[in-house]
């Protein structure tokens, strides 16, 4: 009976705490070129075309992140990240005309291959927030720090609103050294096969603020040990934040 308790006060924090934007989400994850600069071209091109993008409403935030650790061998080591408040804006209102358009035909294709050699698109996923914790937020696209982990999970079905309510409810008070945390549900594939269909992030300040959360060794408490038999922690990958655009106004 007591477990039962729990069980329904953890469900319902969750349901009034941190469920999320609403924010559709793209991850582009990217394996760069080396020698080609795509950095240079992210910097001097993209950058200007997005930040177009959020001033005119079509997003609401456009970031990189770097890979931390990442080798030749790395089957990816860039991940770009595009917010908006509804999917068809992810897509909208981009190309070469809109950044540039004194260029030429021929300046449009010179431009685009060099582009194409810089950088390999190896996936892209999408997913819609259903959790979000930052300090002073009121819904808005949070402006991130240096630092994030994300951490696919694979978890049942059957469970899915259950294990949505038991993040938030775990993650919806004080995050300690975390400056912000999110969970995010992916929403352009389903079914068994798929790599991962949520997706939980955490923001740090810093890096060794990251590394020193995770010396102590304790045992979990029962609500985190309900939310590990929902889920599989599929892996965890450190980001280091390249470029990050919000309003300008």
């Amino acid at each position: 009976m007591k477990k039962l308790f729990l069980l329904i006060t953890i469900l319902a924090l969750g349901s009034i705490s941190a469920q999320g934007n609403g924010d559709f989400v793209s991850f582009q994850f990217v394996k760069t070129t080396p020698g080609e600069q795509y950095n240079v071209i992210l910097n001097e091109k993209w950058k200007e075309l997005h930040q177009m993008r959020i001033d005119e409403g079509t997003i609401t935030g456009w970031d990189t992140w770097w890979r931390v650790g990442a080798t030749p061998e790395s089957d990816w080591n860039l991940l770009i990240v595009t917010v908006a408040k509804h999917p068809d804006s992810l897509n909208a209102n981009v190309g070469v005309a809109k950044m540039r358009p004194e260029y030429s035909e021929m300046d449009r294709e010179i431009f685009l291959e060099k582009n194409y050699k810089a950088r390999t698109l190896v996936w892209q996923n999408v997913y819609v927030n259903k959790g979000l914790n930052f300090a002073g937020n009121n819904g808005e696209t949070p402006a991130v720090p240096q630092v994030a982990v994300i951490n696919p999970m694979k978890t049942d079905y059957t469970n899915d609103a259950k294990y949505e309510a038991l993040e938030n409810s775990l993650n919806s008070g004080d995050l300690g050294p975390r400056l912000g945390w999110g969970l995010l549900k992916r929403i352009d594939n389903y079914g068994d096969d798929i790599h991962h269909n949520y997706m939980t992030v955490d923001f740090y300040e810093k890096m060794s603020n990251m590394m020193l959360s995770r010396v102590p060794t304790q045992n979990a408490n029962r609500q985190l040990q309900e939310v590990v038999k929902m889920r599989k922690h599929v892996s965890s990958i450190t980001l280091w934040s390249g470029i990050s655009l919000r309003p300008t106004q």
